[in-house]
């Protein structure tokens, strides 16, 4: 890399600029763009569905919740798979591979080690999860009912609360099946009513992509990073995405020609050489307000959040294993939280200021909460900030 002298510097608002632009949260984008937003910010975390389509709600315009349902299910642009942290994310579908090939070095391993040590073999119990795939989607339930006569008392803790909930019994659900979607041949289907379904990557996606080569798709992983979230570290890679630092490392060293320093105080931080002019143009101070919810991805991509919020705040925003509130974001900074309940064609919005709000401020949380109602079919909104 560059030595320290010649590396680029920015102030904090440009740089704040560039990432919201990165991240359609200064100007929506048509409802239509919906696929390409999952792959500008690198995949929306789906752990929870709602907080889901609110990520992609504060982005898009004129969304509908019907428009988030036909790109998963009917389009399938998008797919819902584990990917970054090992969490449940929405994935651009021509991209899907591209990812997850691009963890695979890392998460695999540990799968293949916990099956193991349960006396399986992965290649068997893939090949099993496969052979039960081969005729459509299935249930959890329906997916341990076909393993279980398979492999006997060995599934039998299959149903655990998962993300949110008490565990009992073991994890034994999750961990059969991982090592299949790890690899890019499964991946979530369809709901059906509240339970959730497994289905076969090459069945599902109308289109599926071919396996990229491992070099390929982590150098792909790290470049998207850096386009939404650059200048940033290796520490940021790690956060986000779960790859073992030293094998960042090793990517980075290969992308050397296609990165430049950014001066951020006592860190080496990146950025693609491409997006330089982008940055050098971004536009300060344009007052954009946006609601975000819990796991929007523009709160997940860095290590240090110093620039995203204030310490004394953080506490208020990045919680305890690993949740996080919804946030007002004013031209990148957090500025307060919010929460919403809804009723029968009403909302109730509910926003905490960490300071008074102008007058404008104000006029746009409230517009954005009248949007938020809009998109949830609830018209009645009521908001408040205090």
């Amino acid at each position: 890399m560059t030595d320290r002298t010649d590396r680029a510097s920015f102030t904090e608002a440009q740089i704040a600029a560039f990432r919201l632009h990165r991240h359609h949260l200064d100007v929506r984008v048509p409802s239509s763009h919906l696929p390409n937003v999952v792959r500008d910010v690198c995949g929306v975390q789906a752990q929870v569905t709602a907080m889901a389509r609110i990520a992609l709600w504060s982005r898009l315009r004129d969304l509908t919740v019907d428009d988030v349902e036909r790109a998963l299910e009917q389009k399938r642009t998008i797919v819902k798979t584990w990917s970054m942290r090992g969490a449940l994310h929405l994935l651009a579908s021509n991209e899907l591979l591209l990812y997850l090939r691009g963890l695979m070095p890392t998460r695999l391993p540990r799968e293949q080690k916990w099956i193991q040590r349960s006396g399986l073999k992965e290649d068997e119990t893939t090949a099993m999860i496969l052979d039960a795939l081969k005729g459509g989607p299935l249930t959890r339930a329906q997916l341990v009912g076909y393993l279980a006569k398979r492999l006997g008392t060995k599934t039998k803790d299959w149903m655990d609360g998962g993300w949110g909930h008490k565990t009992e019994g073991s994890n034994t659900a999750w961990q059969l099946v991982r090592p299949a979607v790890i690899r890019g041949l499964v991946c979530f289907g369809p709901s059906q009513g509240q339970q959730i379904t497994f289905t076969r990557v090459d069945d599902w996606l109308r289109e599926p992509p071919s396996m990229p080569t491992e070099d390929k798709a982590e150098d792909a992983l790290v470049r998207h990073h850096l386009s939404a979230f650059g200048p940033a570290d290796v520490a940021d890679l790690w956060a986000w995405s779960g790859v073992y630092v030293r094998r960042l490392r090793v990517i980075l060293d290969r992308l050397r020609e296609e990165l430049v320093e950014v001066d951020q105080g006592d860190r080496h931080a990146y950025l693609l050489k491409k997006d330089l002019r982008d940055l050098e143009k971004a536009a300060t101070d344009r007052g954009a307000v946006r609601l975000l919810p819990s796991f929007d991805p523009f709160l997940q991509g860095h290590r240090r959040r110093d620039h995203l919020v204030d310490r004394s705040r953080y506490k208020q925003v990045y919680k305890d294993q690993g949740w996080l509130a919804p946030v007002v974001l004013l031209d990148g900074r957090v500025t307060g939280t919010w929460s919403y309940q809804r009723g029968r064609g009403k909302l109730g919005v509910d926003v905490k200021m960490f300071t008074p709000f102008s007058k404008e401020t104000r006029a746009k949380a409230k517009e954005e909460a009248n949007d938020l109602g809009r998109f949830l079919e609830a018209p009645d909104v009521t908001t408040r900030l205090h």
